[in-house]
C-alpha cells in the first residue's frame, strides 16, 4: 500500500492496533437499596498508569463480566471515569455514590446479567477514550433491573482495550 494511502486511512480511525491487556477488576456492590439511582464508583484505578497516544480513537473494551452473590441483579449501567469524582464517599468502602444527573457521558455501555454465569462485554465510548489517554479509569456501576446484596460483586475478566488510529 502507498504511504499516502497509509497515512489516509490512519487520519480516519481504520487501522486497528493489536488489543492490549489490563487487569482483572473486582467491583464490590453495595446493597442497592442503599444505592437506589447512584452510581457508584469503585476506588481502584483499572488503567494504572497505562497511557494511550493522543493520536488514537474508537477505543473499546472487551472482555467477560461475572456477576456472583446472593442478589438478583440482571441489568447494570457501566461507566468510566479518568479521575474519581467528588461524590458522597461510603464509610469502610473506596467507593462513590455520585447522582446519575451528571454522569452520562460517563456510560460507556449495559450489561445484562444472570447470578453466576459468565458475559462477554464490549464497552466503548468518549469516556473510554479519555480514560485510555489519561492513563486512569475508575468503573462505575448503576443498577438497571434487579438488585444487589452485601457482598455482592461483579468481576470484569480477561479485558482487553482495543483503539484504532
Amino acid at each position: 500500500m502507498p504511504v499516502a494511502a497509509t497515512a489516509l486511512l490512519s487520519g480516519c480511525g481504520i487501522v486497528s492496533l493489536p488489543p492490549v491487556a489490563i487487569p482483572d477488576q473486582t467491583l464490590s456492590l453495595p446493597v442497592s437499596t442503599s444505592a437506589q439511582n447512584a452510581v457508584i464508583y469503585d476506588g481502584d484505578d483499572a488503567f494504572d498508569g497505562a497511557t494511550m497516544p493522543d493520536v488514537l480513537s474508537n477505543v473499546s473494551l472487551s472482555g467477560q463480566a461475572l456477576y456472583s452473590g446472593a442478589g438478583n441483579l440482571r441489568s447494570v449501567a457501566i461507566f468510566l471515569r479518568s479521575s474519581l469524582p467528588s461524590c458522597d464517599r461510603v464509610s469502610g468502602m473506596s467507593a462513590q455514590f455520585c447522582a446519575p444527573d451528571g454522569e452520562s457521558a460517563q456510560r460507556i455501555g449495559t450489561l445484562n446479567l444472570q447470578n453466576g454465569k459468565v458475559t462477554d462485554l464490549i464497552l466503548s465510548g468518549q469516556a473510554l477514550d479519555e480514560a485510555a489517554r489519561a492513563g486512569h479509569g475508575y468503573f462505575g456501576v448503576q443498577v438497571l433491573s434487579g438488585s444487589s446484596v452485601l457482598g455482592d460483586s461483579l468481576k470484569l475478566s480477561q479485558l482487553k482495550v482495543s483503539a484504532k488510529f
